[in-house]
């Protein structure tokens, strides 16, 4: 596997005498390219981790909101381009890698343009370094989601909207991918909705803006609707929408306890996102996390809000406002992956507290670059090999079929949807509360199987046989991160 093909020549760099490096850009940006795939396609996945993923690995076979394969908005851009690998390839865990590593390409190249730093530079090694090897990006370019491809077209789209502020053509490519960006990831788009605002009450050809922004939705729009049609798209549209804010939870509408959200905010930006130690998690990651805590001392610290130019307050702003969007409006209490812009911006701040450490202070900052580098490759390292092993549920589901387990299963919802679409084709009993559990000890089943802590409720009537609890790393996917397996049979 390619865990690491930048940070040996990178190490070598740091630790040799201050001269310039002579690879060109080019041929970098074609090593890197070819590294991004590989290194993801090398520790693709083969298994459905979460509900989420089995929706868009249903989606390549029946494309179908209504079904929620996937659900509203579709992600239809992000869905045709995976029809199109996995057509090719055959395989969705390949498929879904190949998109990742080409979205992790694009997001590390646009992520250097947007902040002026070159590529064949130390800066740029390191900074390219920390995009690489960051382990939820890893993570994510492996999962069957269109979050990195999204992250990937905002920055970009970010990029021509605030560098070239006084071109037309490339503010036409920015609002062109803004629309894009639409169809593939919706809840990105408050990212830039400040540099929007900024050029449509700025600049004299917004009606160019506005028709460069309609021909990037319409591109996907048009044939969404053809396939699944206006009013019902209309109503999966609203349902999804009035859900999102109201009923599927992780909201400040539905989770509105500000402590919490602000604390799980932290941990998912600093232990999920960055790879930082967090209470619980193992000590290992104090490696990494000493030095990073070092250089982001030290980046901040030199941080002056008075000297930041238009093209910065730009960015601040953009980020600013995502931050706001995310922490009200997106499920941050349970699914971390809603921070990912966050943590582009955390490594460029990262990556500058590490320049200024080696200027001041070249063989303090070199060592514990080197250290924080192997840090990371660790915590990537370790969280990428056990991605690659089936998780909690997949094993749950893995364990059924070895087993030959008949008899009726009683769970959430969506765990027995995740079963139903495996082919396990037992009786199911959905638990939404608690009088759904007397409704199915109403029933007198002589054999129950139980996924989730309901064994309790039971044992009047059932003797317990077998018990297990399943759990894989809540750091590599925080969805049922622990499940709990028993067996019951009548008294």
């Amino acid at each position: 596997m390619i865990r690491g093909p930048i940070l040996g020549p990178l190490i070598f760099y740091l630790y040799s005498p201050p001269v310039a490096i002579k690879i060109s850009n080019r041929n970098l940006i074609i090593f890197l390219f070819f590294v991004c795939i590989l290194s993801r396609v090398s520790t693709s996945i083969f298994h459905i981790e979460d509900i989420d993923s089995l929706r868009f690995a249903l989606s390549l076979h029946e494309f179908n909101v209504l079904k929620l394969q996937p659900h509203f908005p579709g992600y239809p851009v992000f869905i045709a381009l995976a029809k199109c690998f996995h057509f090719i390839t055959g395989s969705m865990g390949i498929t879904f890698s190949i998109i990742g590593g080409l979205s992790l390409f694009a997001l590390i190249i646009f992520t250097l343009k947007l902040f002026h730093i070159e590529l064949n530079s130390i800066s740029g090694l390191v900074c390219t370094s920390l995009l690489f090897l960051n382990p939820f990006f890893w993570l994510m370019s492996n999962r069957y989601m269109p979050d990195l491809m999204g992250l990937s077209i905002s920055i970009a789209s970010l990029y021509f909207l605030i560098t070239s502020a006084n071109r037309l053509r490339f503010l036409l490519i920015g609002f062109f991918l803004v629309g894009v960006l639409c169809g593939t990831r919706l809840s990105y788009v408050p990212l830039l909705t400040l540099p929007i605002i900024y050029h449509m009450y700025k600049n004299r050809n917004r009606h160019f803006l506005l028709f460069s922004f309609s021909s990037g939705c319409l591109l996907w729009f048009i044939p969404f609707v053809w396939i699944i049609g206006l009013d019902p798209l209309y109503t999966a549209a609203f349902k999804q929408t009035v859900g999102h804010f109201h009923d599927f939870g992780g909201t400040v509408i539905t989770d509105g306890v500000w402590h919490h959200r602000i604390v799980r905010m932290m941990r998912s930006i600093w232990a999920d996102g960055l790879g930082g130690f967090w209470l619980g998690r193992s000590w290992q990651t104090l490696l990494l996390t000493a030095p990073m805590a070092y250089f982001f001392y030290h980046s901040i610290i030199n941080i002056k809000i008075k000297n930041l130019n238009q093209y910065q307050l730009l960015i601040a702003g953009s980020l600013f406002t995502y931050i706001v969007w995310v922490f009200f409006f997106q499920n941050i209490i349970h699914k971390s992956r809603h921070i990912m812009p966050l943590i582009g911006f955390s490594i460029i701040l990262l990556n500058m507290g590490i320049n200024r450490v080696r200027k001041k202070k070249r063989l303090r900052g070199n060592i514990l670059t080197g250290l924080l580098l192997l840090g990371l490759f660790n915590v990537t390292f370790v969280l990428t090999s056990q991605h690659q092993k089936p998780n909690a549920i997949s094993s749950i589901k893995d364990s059924i079929i070895a087993n030959n387990i008949s008899y009726p299963i009683v769970s959430i919802p969506l765990i027995n949807y995740y079963l139903k679409k495996h082919g396990l084709h037992n009786e199911y009993f959905d638990i939404d509360d608690i009088s759904d559990l007397d409704q199915v000890k109403l029933l007198e089943k002589d054999s129950l199987l139980l996924i989730g802590k309901f064994q309790n409720k039971f044992l009047d009537d059932y003797v317990l046989t077998h018990d297990t609890i399943y759990y894989h790393n809540p750091y590599m996917n925080r969805m049922w991160s622990e499940i709990n397996m028993c067996s019951l049979k009548k008294k």
